[in-house]
């Protein structure tokens, strides 16, 4: 199989999967604390336990992130807090500067149309993300890193394996 790098022409490609995975790097560590404390109450025991996790990537990992799926909770989390605080400041202006009473007046009922088309136009836009979001993965998944320059191509194994 000779894969080669169409902008240098050369063979040191990877698979971008690998070489992702190659500059993650996870760290979970555990401590534990015993002491013994002499104080004004008189001699006392400390024990303590601590679990650490992190992990640290490369930039060059972070370039190669794979394809994420976007989340419907986040969308409808955040147009709802947009919602009740801007709704509130439009129905807090409306009701000061006419001196009404009135719950539902034309720009809090326009304000309320507007957003739930937004929030619907949003609820799509997620869908369609995440509805293409089989072929973006299977497409990351075939693409390869040139090690040398650093160019990310897609190459195709089966065109490969004609040749």
């Amino acid at each position: 199989m000779d894969l080669r790098c169409p902008k240098c022409n050369s063979t040191d490609l990877k698979k971008i999967s690998l070489a992702y995975q190659e500059g993650l790097y996870r760290v979970e560590a555990r401590a534990r604390l015993r002491a013994a404390v002499i104080g004004g109450n008189g001699p006392d025991l400390v024990v303590g336990r601590v679990t650490m996790r992190g992990a640290q990537q490369s930039a060059i990992s972070k370039r190669l992130n794979p394809p994420t799926k976007w989340s419907y909770l986040k969308v409808s989390f955040w147009s709802a807090l947009a919602f009740l605080s801007i709704g509130w400041l439009v129905f807090y202006v409306h009701a000061v500067s006419t001196n009404s009473s009135t719950v539902l007046s034309p720009p809090v009922t326009l304000f309320g149309a507007v957003s739930a088309s937004i929030f619907v136009l949003l609820l799509l836009l997620v869908w369609k993300h995440n509805h293409s979001y089989p072929r973006h993965y299977a497409q990351w998944d075939r693409s390869f890193i040139c090690e040398r320059c650093e160019a990310i191509t897609q190459q195709e194994l089966d065109a490969v394996h004609r040749s």
